[in-house]
């Protein structure tokens, strides 16, 4: 998408902004890319994410992923105990400024309240869990989003995957940088119980198919 806009032919007496940041292959920053947004270079609602310094073309929403969303948020705000220090918030933004990152996960529970990050950007040491659903995008929330959710110590990381009708847990998050992995995994189909468990406490459990299309 920004090539494209880089190329339209256009009179400037000097280099542009956008022209400047991406006139070479680099990662970006946190900043440089909420300069970019704001220049309104990808148009007034943005369908992109900043990853390890790249910006990354969000997918088309399809019926099956905006029903799992639907029914994930359903779930966690019924779970998620009103008033007991978490708050849960769909699709926004989580800035991870060491990774050069801010990715927009389809769902996370967060410590706190929510006016705490009225005028600030939530962040990584905050989030208790965070979940993506998946249907086309299943490779990239598997591997990029997996690395950098790792890298960032989220403790908890749920992919739903449509397509296997199946949720996965992953936890335990250990190494650095492009090593970060989580070391623990656990696949979960349709008819399985689970726990939803925030810092070590459970508040409440369901069954996986009640968040599958």
């Amino acid at each position: 998408m920004a090539t494209a806009v880089i190329d339209q032919p256009t009179v400037r007496s000097e280099p542009t902004l956008v022209d400047s940041l991406m006139s070479v292959r680099r990662r970006i920053t946190v900043e440089e890319y909420h300069r970019i947004v704001d220049a309104g270079v990808f148009g007034p609602e943005p369908r992109v994410e900043l990853l390890e310094g790249v910006i990354v073309e969000k997918m088309t929403k399809k019926p099956p992923h905006i029903i799992a969303t639907d029914l994930l948020a359903d779930l966690l705000h019924h779970l998620v105990p009103r008033g007991g220090g978490y708050f849960v918030t769909m699709g926004n933004p989580v800035t991870i400024e060491d990774r050069d990152g801010e990715p927009e996960p389809d769902a996370g529970v967060y410590r706190g309240h929510i006016r705490d990050v009225a005028v600030r950007p939530r962040t990584p040491a905050e989030a208790a869990l965070l979940a993506e659903v998946s249907d086309t995008s299943y490779a990239y929330d598997r591997h990029a989003k997996w690395v950098t959710y790792a890298a960032a110590r989220v403790p908890v990381y749920w992919i739903v995957d449509i397509h296997r009708r199946r949720l996965e847990v992953h936890t335990e998050p250990t190494g650095e940088g492009e090593a970060a992995v989580y070391s623990r995994t656990q696949i979960l189909g349709p008819d399985d119980e689970m726990a939803l468990v925030l810092d070590g406490r459970e508040v409440g459990r369901f069954t996986v198919r009640e968040i599958l299309p």
